[in-house]
């Protein structure tokens, strides 16, 4: 397993994946029509892959659930890393211009999501939330094909001791039902719809 790890991490640096990411920041950019100035909540940052990486003039709070990545954003003069809980936002009614979510929600268990949504909905003005398709037939997270569709108990199994983290892909019904106020977006390839983002301007 710690070498399919490896060679997943290798993979998520290559440079067409990196391409892929900024092309998704700018479309997040464009889509927001974020303002120079203006204050960004990262909700899940990670590492800073999607966001933090191609933005270092706009002041952005990181929020995570522990300090397990506060390391790779501290050294950040426009980053703000903050513990917190997605499902519970230490943040006020619209006190952010913008909250970016990348990847995340199809982490947040079935029975929490509508939660989690609903704090990004009451604390941004506008909003970009993205995850994977679960129609596209590469599952993005295992990098194989289809393994989204297998039995969920042994999907569960695999996920807990390989990826380590809770997966159940969203649809286009399903992320609109979470955002309602939002537009969905896809994000294509292949010609197929690889990612939906929800995205209230």
């Amino acid at each position: 397993m710690s070498v399919y790890l490896s060679a997943r991490r290798w993979v998520q640096q290559r440079p067409f994946v990196i391409r892929g990411r900024k092309a998704r920041y700018e479309r997040f950019v464009r889509e927001c029509r974020l303002a120079p100035g203006e204050r960004v909540l990262d909700v899940g940052a990670g590492r800073g892959g999607a966001l933090e990486r191609f933005n270092d003039s706009n002041p952005i709070v990181a929020l995570e659930t522990s300090n397990r990545f506060r390391d790779a954003h501290i050294s950040r003069p426009n980053i703000e890393f903050v513990v917190g809980d997605g499902r519970s936002l230490p943040f006020a009614d619209a006190e952010m211009p913008v909250v970016f979510c990348n990847s995340v929600i199809e982490h947040v268990p079935l029975d929490e999501r509508e939660r989690f949504a609903s704090e990004i909905r009451r604390v941004a003005q506008r909003y970009f939330v993205q995850t994977p398709n679960r129609w596209f037939p590469i599952e993005p997270h295992y990098m194989l094909p289809l393994i989204q569709f297998i039995p969920a108990k042994l999907r569960r199994h695999l996920d807990d001791r390989i990826i380590r983290s809770y997966i159940e892909l969203l649809d286009r019904r399903g992320l609109h039902e979470l955002f309602p106020d939002a537009q969905i977006i896809e994000e294509r390839r292949f010609g197929l719809t690889k990612s939906l983002m929800a995205v209230r301007r």
